[in-house]
């Protein structure tokens, strides 16, 4: 792509580097579009409808995932490694017309927390709830539900035993990852947590590689994290005390939202933490 005079350029990566794009508007960014079809919602997706000659992958155009689903969805291309989506062909946009559209939150220098956020619902999808009913179970303590959810393409499903989600813990933040995985999670214990599917999930680590960030190597969905910690020979060298505290801590399974079913959204209490991503490189 030439740079035109007089357009707004904006690049834009995923988290590991593989795949990176420009943007060269004629405009600056304008509100951003959140689909309510299920794959969308369940990817966190903001978009951007640029026009075809406004967009250019300039790296790792031939290494993106492709994946449709049933076909309605258009073509979602992610990374392989890290799991950032990057954009979308033959999406329903707000118009009504079919076009480009390029996740927002990928975008360098760009804060999810600032955008103006419109919400649409295309006309030809499907959005409801994925195929994982029911989306709550009542349990044998009154005070807790099962929930139940999946990626999109069920081949990872999950079930998670916890208080109401609004009575619990919900958290958000825009660091260099969790801005691109549009992360808002949950903090169960390991014993709350049932998943199945492990052998579909890929796994991204990086810095020291405490968290594995986990996505379905199928749709891209991005289901949670695996906290790992720090190396034991680590952890063995640290008061008993602090031992215990490191160990409490590696049995918590961060579980996104999005990806659960029958979630009470408006009444969630979100805390958000707006750390941003000083520090964050790619090469």
């Amino acid at each position: 792509m030439i740079p035109i005079p007089d357009t707004h350029q904006y690049k834009g990566t995923c988290h590991c580097g593989l795949s990176q794009f420009e943007l060269h508007l004629s405009h600056p960014l304008k509100p951003v579009h959140a689909c309510r079809c299920t794959l969308c919602a369940k990817k966190g997706y903001l978009w951007l409808f640029p026009a075809e000659q406004e967009f250019q992958v300039t790296r790792g155009a031939g290494e993106l995932v492709c994946y449709s689903g049933d076909g309605s969805h258009g073509e979602h291309m992610f990374c392989p490694t890290c799991g950032t989506g990057i954009l979308v062909r033959g999406h329903e946009m707000p118009s009504g017309e079919v076009g480009v559209g390029v996740n927002a939150r990928a975008l360098l220098g760009v804060n999810p927390f600032k955008l103006r956020v419109k919400s649409y619902t295309p006309h030809n999808t499907s959005h409801g709830s994925s195929p994982t009913e029911p989306t709550h179970i009542d349990t044998e303590i009154p005070s807790e539900k099962i929930y139940t959810g999946s990626c999109h393409c069920t081949a990872v499903r999950l079930s998670v035993e916890t208080k109401p989600l609004p009575e619990i813990e919900v958290k958000e933040d825009n660091c260099s990852i969790c801005q691109r995985n549009a992360n808002i999670c949950i903090y169960p214990h390991r014993s709350q947590v049932t998943l199945h599917g492990e052998e579909s999930l890929t796994e991204y680590c990086f810095g020291r590689g405490f968290t594995g960030h986990q996505f379905c190597k199928i749709c891209g969905v991005q289901v949670g994290m695996k906290l790992h910690g720090p190396p034991q020979s680590v952890v063995d060298s640290l008061p008993p005390e602090k031992q215990e505290i490191v160990k409490e801590k590696l049995a918590i399974v961060p579980i996104r939202v999005a990806v659960l079913d029958g979630v009470e959204w408006a009444d969630l209490k979100v805390e958000r933490t707006d750390e941003g991503t000083e520090g964050y490189v790619v090469s």
